[in-house]
């Protein structure tokens, strides 16, 4: 959903500093950034708030209803397949990656103004996402922070992404 290369910019940002004076018996954790912070209340409000705007609604529910349209087109198009000549399935077919297209672009849109909103919660952050990181690191005595996502296998324990949500929250409300 996010700038992934952005977000690994931002971490490695964040950790080299620490890397020089990283304790070699210090604790390992894990943490999704991007996850520690849709997942803060802020956010979330910011996501209803898109969700509640007339016209993203609007869009939304015409995402849907072409999405039934189009499944519906589909399925009498699969049921009259035998019946059909060449030139009505190539009219069905056209018809239905005309839907496909307007699907698509909807789906797109909807999905680059809840990025665009993100976007801006994460750069509203970004300074509160530092210092509460960096407050983890010191606090717990973390020797080497990865990325969720690059961690191919990580235990729960290792997870510090809801402790950074909650640290957040609460900076948030200050």
């Amino acid at each position: 959903m996010f700038n992934t290369a952005k977000t690994m910019v931002l971490l490695l940002a964040l950790l080299v500093p620490f890397a020089a004076h990283a304790q070699a018996a210090g604790k390992v954790a894990v943490l999704d950034p991007e996850g520690a912070i849709i997942n803060t209340d802020e956010a979330q409000k910011r996501l209803k708030a898109l969700a509640a705007q007339p016209d993203f609604d609007k869009d939304k529910k015409e995402l849907e209803r072409l999405a039934k349209e189009g499944q519906d087109m589909q399925k009498q198009m699969q049921k009259d397949a035998s019946i059909m000549s060449a030139a009505q399935k190539d009219e069905a077919r056209k018809k239905l990656e005309g839907k496909a297209n307007d699907i698509e672009y909807l789906r797109r849109k909807l999905a680059g103004r809840q990025q665009e909103a993100m976007q801006g919660v994460m750069e509203d952050m970004d300074g509160k996402f530092k210092k509460v990181v960096t407050d983890l690191i010191k606090s717990e005595n973390i020797g080497l922070l990865l990325n969720k996502r690059a961690a191919m296998h990580a235990d729960n324990s290792y997870d510090i992404t809801s402790r950074v949500t909650e640290a957040l929250n609460k900076a948030n409300s200050q």
